[in-house]
């Protein structure tokens, strides 16, 4: 147990890169998220809903930029017609052309579409529906505000089924929601006292490597969920769970960079801090270079 805590605190000490070069920058763009509903849909949809493996990049950028019109435009959050004006611009924006509606959090609910058997419609709210329903509850109509009051509330369960239940936002499931509430959490310091297992997006780079630590440490059972096992494992080692799910992705995708680099470093400390040295300098040399030549 000793060594998987010196791992898992490795990976929390790199969760802070991700908060850093990825979270901050995202959350960063649209800085009233905490009094403007319009800014915090904006981070929710740019950085998180959208972030399905094969969903094309142009969603995040189209539905950031749909989002920042109807502000502009003075259309309250709120008003029914919001939906749909977004859900056209947004389609407008992108020529129309594989809106995947289906599977698109902006798409209105009932909204008619050709598939290859014929026409059908899709059953479930649209982000902007969802958020038209908050203020019937006393909630503001925010994402993250509402998460965050969830969050403190020992809610987790009820907002992590609101957004991938049946009744949730259409293309939202499992892993975004987590990953939203992975975020949400670290970036305003909360510890869920229950359903903590909640906050852990498992993607192929958390699942790949929890894997491996479990095969290496918990041979002969190990735990059900490998959500659970990291939370169990991360409160053991009383290192923060969401920084190291945070700081595993980080590693495998950004500084490892294969599988073969990450099950090396796995079975050898030592080898994944040279990985990370090695990340930083790089980091550091970029950045000195950006000052160099930015203008007096």
């Amino acid at each position: 147990m000793h060594r998987l805590c010196q791992e898992f605190r490795f990976f929390a000490d790199i969760g802070v890169l991700y908060q850093v070069r990825f979270r901050e920058p995202l959350w960063t763009r649209h800085p009233n998220y905490e009094y403007d509903g319009w800014d915090a849909l904006a981070i929710f949809l740019e950085g998180y809903a959208f972030a399905r493996q094969g969903t094309r990049p142009d969603f995040a950028h189209a539905a950031s930029d749909a989002v920042a019109e109807a502000r502009k435009n003075g259309v309250s959050i709120t008003n029914r017609q919001a939906a749909q004006l977004v859900w056209e611009r947004f389609a407008r924006l992108l020529g129309s052309e594989g809106l995947n509606h289906a599977n698109n959090p902006l798409c209105p609910k009932g909204t008619k579409y050709k598939r290859k058997t014929g026409w059908t419609e899709t059953y479930q709210q649209s982000a902007l529906e969802f958020l038209s329903e908050l203020p019937k509850e006393g909630e503001p109509p925010n994402i993250i505000l509402y998460a965050t009051t969830k969050l403190q509330g020992g809610k987790t369960s009820e907002f992590y089924d609101s957004l991938c239940g049946a009744a949730g936002i259409n293309g939202i499931g499992s892993k975004i929601a987590s990953f939203f509430l992975r975020d949400v959490a670290t970036r305003y310091d909360i510890h869920p006292s229950k359903d903590r297992h909640l906050l852990q997006p498992i993607d192929i780079w958390v699942r790949r490597i929890t894997e491996q630590l479990l095969q290496e440490h918990q041979p002969q059972g190990g735990a059900e969920f490998l959500d659970r096992w990291l939370v169990q494992v991360s409160t053991h080692c009383s290192v923060n769970p969401e920084a190291v799910n945070q700081g595993i992705w980080y590693f495998g995708s950004q500084i490892a960079g294969s599988g073969y680099r990450t099950f090396k470093a796995l079975k050898d400390l030592k080898y994944a801090k040279s990985l990370l040295d090695e990340h930083i300098e790089i980091l550091h040399q970029a950045g000195s270079k950006g000052t160099a030549n930015s203008p007096s």
